[in-house]
């Protein structure tokens, strides 16, 4: 029934003490509400009811329990009465403050324990294959991290107090009324309308399943939803330029709609506990009523037997709605599962294990036998097929080819971001496969295509390239790649706050900025992706000046479609159906 919810236990360990003391206030409140109103009803009323009368003729708790007052307190009747009146605050402060403090407790290790699992799954997410993202539209990937997780959050701190607490009521009352039950022949027959208690739990269980089923559907549409969101608002020139308003207007209506459905299907399987509890309550209640009046029960018995049986149908009415949010929760769970399990199971050495990168690499590269296909596909459809090559340090080489040939998997297969499916990468003679990845790829400095700012200000960015750099080293960057001069004219220069996705800035100025990123690493190895295929003519010599410049005494790889840029180049390869073949050298 846990297993789902194994993931979440070494982060409940951390907690456990105030979870323990939780559950020790939730049982004083179990047995306060379950034992403690029943018996105060039984004997604690008589006495302030029928203080003329002789208690002891009524019964033995509660002449046990006068016994224990007048030998306490005295026979005063007046007396008698304020102490027992005291007695009913009293009761009512114990679960108050035992039910406020069980539920804080409990509240704040279910809040830890949701942070520290979404800041575990956030971890592992910044380490996973870059397969992991080509299989799942990013969308999704985030609802699991937020919408999941969030419901997740809020079905345990809503179920874990009443967990603990609302059983131990159950087995108070329960208990108690089975004594009475063996003390007095009336309420022994009237406890047969508890046995109505066990029949609720077919019906739980199955609308629980169904819970589960329709909350599953729930959560998957809402990664649908928050997918399609996801792609219109990082792409909103696309979306203008070739009219999909409207369409995507409609698609979004479609599954908002859908969701919506699910939802309102999952809010009536929930719901519909509560009144099927007060029903079958209601029932069992009337027939331990008769019996009990037909075996001759007393007003006082009846207020016991009220009182005890009202104390178990909260609980069960409280457990069985709990048990539908456990099993919505359960959908959510299993989803994050998936992302845990495919991280988990990923082949991949621990880092410790690995050697560390010596700092003065020279940049020599070489490829053997190497050949590559993304998982998941066919063996004829590998992109790169038996490449061997060498590459010396220092030398700029460009890479060249149709769109399709291999060229950027080439690049990626040298940091990392993806590992060959056979053959070997070393770099100054060793497998790249033995380092850390990490420092593996501090040696290596990267300008994409389209660079991407995070959000933050232009210092920050440039910073990414080497965090513990000074002031002067960050400006020195930027002048090397010809970005001072326009970060200067910015509202508040190297302070400006970068837009999402540096949206305030030309593509030219992304380009610099990364430029200056990429020096400040100052890597003996440069990865260069079409560095100036998408700028103006103004742009291109400013960054293709710079780029010269940063490549310099570098082992440069050169991703262009541009023969003028790849004949500045030592050497020249070019890719096609995954075979390399050099042009110059």
């Amino acid at each position: 029934m846990f297993a789902a919810y194994r993931p979440l236990f070494p982060h409940i360990r951390p907690w456990r003490h105030k979870i323990i003391l939780g559950a020790l206030c939730a049982i004083l409140y179990g047995l306060a509400s379950g034992a403690g109103l029943p018996l105060l009803s039984q004997t604690v009323l008589p006495i302030i009811f029928q203080s003329d009368k002789d208690p002891t003729q009524s019964s033995a708790i509660l002449a046990n329990f006068s016994s224990f007052l007048r030998n306490s307190f005295g026979s005063d009747l007046q007396r008698l009465t304020f102490i027992c009146c005291l007695f009913i605050p009293l009761i009512f402060l114990v679960r108050a403050v035992s039910g406020y403090l069980g539920s804080i407790l409990l509240f704040e290790a279910g809040t830890r324990t949701i942070e520290s699992f979404r800041n575990e799954l956030f971890r592992k997410i910044l380490k996973v294959p870059m397969e992991f993202f080509g299989k799942r539209p990013s969308g999704d990937i985030l609802a699991r991290l937020t919408s999941d997780s969030q419901l997740l959050q809020q079905s345990l701190i809503k179920t874990l107090a009443d967990m603990i607490l609302q059983p131990f009521v159950l087995i108070s009352a329960f208990g108690i009324l089975v004594f009475q039950a063996t003390q007095k022949e009336g309420v022994f027959f009237a406890l047969v309308g508890g046995l109505s208690i066990p029949l609720l739990v077919v019906p739980i269980r199955k609308l629980g399943k169904k819970l589960r089923k329709k909350g599953r559907q729930m959560q998957n549409k809402l990664g649908e939803l928050t997918g399609m969101a996801s792609e219109v608002i990082q792409n909103p020139l696309e979306v203008r330029a070739y009219q999909l308003e409207n369409r995507f207007d409609k698609v979004f209506s479609e599954l908002a709609e859908h969701w919506r459905e699910l939802e309102v299907k999952v809010a009536r399987y929930g719901r519909f506990v509560s009144p099927m509890v007060e029903v079958v309550a209601a029932t069992g209640f009337t027939v331990a009523l008769y019996l009990g009046a037909q075996k001759g029960m007393s007003l006082e018995d009846f207020l016991f037997l009220a009182t005890a049986l009202f104390m178990c149908y909260e609980p069960v009415k409280k457990l069985g709605s709990l048990h539908g949010v456990f099993e919505q929760s359960k959908a959510a769970i299993e989803r994050v599962n998936e992302v845990l399990d495919y991280i988990d199971t990923q082949p991949d050495l621990a880092e410790e294990e690995l050697k560390l990168i010596p700092d003065g690499i020279r940049g020599e590269i070489e490829f053997e036998e190497v050949r590559f296909r993304y998982e998941g596909v066919a063996e004829e459809e590998e992109v790169l097929r038996g490449v061997s090559l060498q590459i010396s340090a220092g030398d700029t080489v460009a890479l060249v080819g149709a769109s399709g040939g291999g060229k950027t998997t080439f690049a990626n297969l040298l940091p990392r971001f993806y590992d060959v499916t056979s053959g070997t990468i070393r770099i100054d003679g060793v497998d790249v496969r033995s380092y850390r990845k990490k420092d593996l790829r501090a040696h290596i400095a990267l300008v994409p295509q389209m660079p991407v700012l995070f959000r933050g200000t232009i210092r920050e960015n440039i910073l990414m390239g080497r965090p513990s750099a000074s002031e002067a080293e960050v400006e020195e960057a930027a002048k090397q790649a010809n970005a001072h001069d326009f970060i200067l004219r910015q509202s508040d220069g190297y302070e400006t706050m970068v837009a999402e996705r540096g949206g305030s800035l030309s593509g030219g100025q992304r380009q610099r900025v990364a430029i200056a990123r990429a020096f400040l690493r100052d890597a003996p190895i440069l990865i260069l992706d079409e560095a100036t295929s998408a700028l103006d003519s103004e742009s291109e010599a400013k960054v293709a000046e710079a780029v010269s410049r940063l490549a310099k005494g570098r082992t440069t790889l050169y991703i262009t479609h541009r023969a003028s840029t790849a004949e500045k180049a030592d050497r020249i390869f070019r890719f096609e159906k995954g075979k390399v073949s050099e042009e110059k050298s």
